[in-house]
């Protein structure tokens, strides 16, 4: 188990908020995390979409912290976001952990997708006018 770090990139010129994980998350981090990302979304003043690298976290087994990854997807569908991007490599396990965290969430208006990199996730979201 890694020390949880995050990593937070700009992009600028679009109204995108991209985040990147290491290591082991715990509630408390998620709800940091959650924070982050909803205050800079809000800041776009409208539509924005985030961008969560992933790949490199461990898995999450325990109940509160994924509740708590399903409360910050219902929070950015609440705050203006439409979609989220999450970055997993290749990495079909967490790509699964993060589908059971949007369908967990019910943010059902929230379009979600798995990209390999950071490139195609940024593609996608031009695609969304983001």
């Amino acid at each position: 188990m890694a020390q949880w770090r995050l990593e937070i990139y700009d992009v600028p010129g679009r109204n995108i908020v991209n985040t990147e994980g290491f290591g082991q998350a715990t509630a408390g981090d998620v709800r940091k995390v959650t924070e982050y990302v909803v205050n800079k979304g809000k800041s776009f003043g409208g539509k924005w979409g985030y961008i969560a690298g992933i790949e490199k976290m461990d898995p999450i087994f325990d109940e509160e912290t994924q509740q708590e990854f399903a409360r910050l997807h219902r929070l950015c569908e609440e705050n203006g976001c439409i979609a989220i991007g999450f970055v997993a490599g290749g990495m079909a396990a967490i790509k699964v952990q993060a589908k059971r965290h949007q369908q967990a969430s019910k943010a059902e208006g929230l379009i979600t997708e798995h990209f390999r990199t950071r490139e195609e996730a940024l593609e996608w979201m031009k695609t969304l006018g983001l």
